[in-house]
């Protein structure tokens, strides 16, 4: 055996461990409250810092010692203090921030919770129902989506597409399909008021959440349909999905009823992980961390069901080649838009 590839993976391992406990570290601080306060009310010293979060010094010491050693709050060994430098703060405590990831925070303890599950259905076939995962993994999703939705949906997204904001001033009907908390649709019905908007999920509790923070806006409607009922007449103008038809345990079914829905002119805006269908292009962290996610949540999910399993790293070509089976005569990568965690299609019947 080669010693120094012994001695390199040794040093890999212990990266990819210090990886998955800061995660737990991370995890705790949001829950807690930790990161909000050092984001809001600068550093100190641990003791210093739990009292004023009301937390438990012996605690927040041991956090905050494991987030200097990974690099994430910094330490000034002099004064003995920690702190949270506004950069990274974007990306732990401001859920504005298009650069947000607690959604990551909720979603990753929750689905390694799920381990003995996976296996067991390695071993036997089937999957982990999405059920199972719980109310943490809808508001993982929901955190995790919401900050890009909210910064540039309005502002890029939605303009990214040729000829599509005219039709949205002069008025058209859009659903949303797997909408989730409704944030699509309530921007949709707020940025553009002329139009009928329709948010279409399968989550009892995601439509729940929908209609209450849709209350007293108009013309936005929350259904709990899955995307095969969704109906066909009057048509739609704009189909959106954002990161959903990769989770569906039927994605050809999914994309021939969206087809079906669209009106002659309309259009189908997708949004789907930014990968490749190959696996050579995929072999970097990002494509490490879609094939985990995929297996530890969106195929297992897909496959409890009975489904196709498409994980999140279906990938453009696959993408390409499954709308063309639905009936979709065009699909246009939209590169202008994409960005290297989400890729854009638009797809036209």
């Amino acid at each position: 055996m080669d010693r120094s590839r012994i001695e390199a993976f040794l040093d890999r391992f212990v990266d990819l461990a210090s990886g998955a406990t800061t995660i737990g570290l991370l995890a705790v601080a949001d829950r807690s409250g930790l990161a909000r306060h050092l984001s809001e009310r600068g550093g100190g010293t641990g003791e210093e810092i739990a009292a004023g979060a009301g937390l438990e010094a012996r605690y927040v010491t041991e956090i905050l010692s494991g987030l200097a050693a990974a690099g994430v709050v910094e330490y000034d060994p002099e004064s003995g203090k920690f702190e949270l430098p506004p950069e990274h703060a974007l990306f732990l405590a401001d859920e504005t921030s298009p650069y947000f990831m607690g959604g990551f925070l909720d979603m990753l303890p929750t689905i390694l919770g799920h381990v003995d599950g996976v296996t067991e259905a390695t071993v036997h076939g089937g999957g982990v129902p999405f059920e199972d995962f719980g109310s943490r993994i809808v508001r993982g999703i929901d955190r995790g989506n919401t900050p890009s939705q909210l910064t540039f949906l309005l502002t890029r997204w939605l303009p990214g597409v040729p000829g599509l904001v005219p039709r949205l001033e002069t008025g058209i009907r859009v659903a949303d399909v797997g909408c989730g908390s409704g944030t699509v649709p309530i921007l949709m019905a707020q940025g553009y008021p002329n139009c009928e908007v329709v948010g279409y999920d399968v989550s009892a509790h995601g439509i729940a959440e929908a209609r209450s923070r849709a209350a007293g806006i108009a013309d936005v409607v929350f259904l709990e349909l899955a995307v095969e009922e969704i109906p066909t007449d009057p048509p739609f103008g704009l189909i959106t999905s954002f990161d959903v038809i990769h989770d569906l345990a039927d994605p050809l079914a999914g994309l021939r009823r969206i087809r079906e829905a669209l009106a002659d002119d309309g259009i189908f805006l997708m949004m789907e992980p930014n990968a490749s269908s190959d696996l050579e292009a995929n072999l970097s962290p990002y494509g490490a961390m879609l094939y985990g996610m995929s297996t530890l949540h969106c195929m297992t999910q897909s496959l409890a069901s009975g489904g196709a399993g498409l994980g999140s790293a279906w990938g453009r070509e696959r993408a390409e080649a499954l709308a063309g089976e639905a009936g979709f005569t065009s699909f246009q990568p939209l590169e202008d838009i994409s960005n290297r965690f989400s890729a854009f299609y638009l797809l036209q019947g």
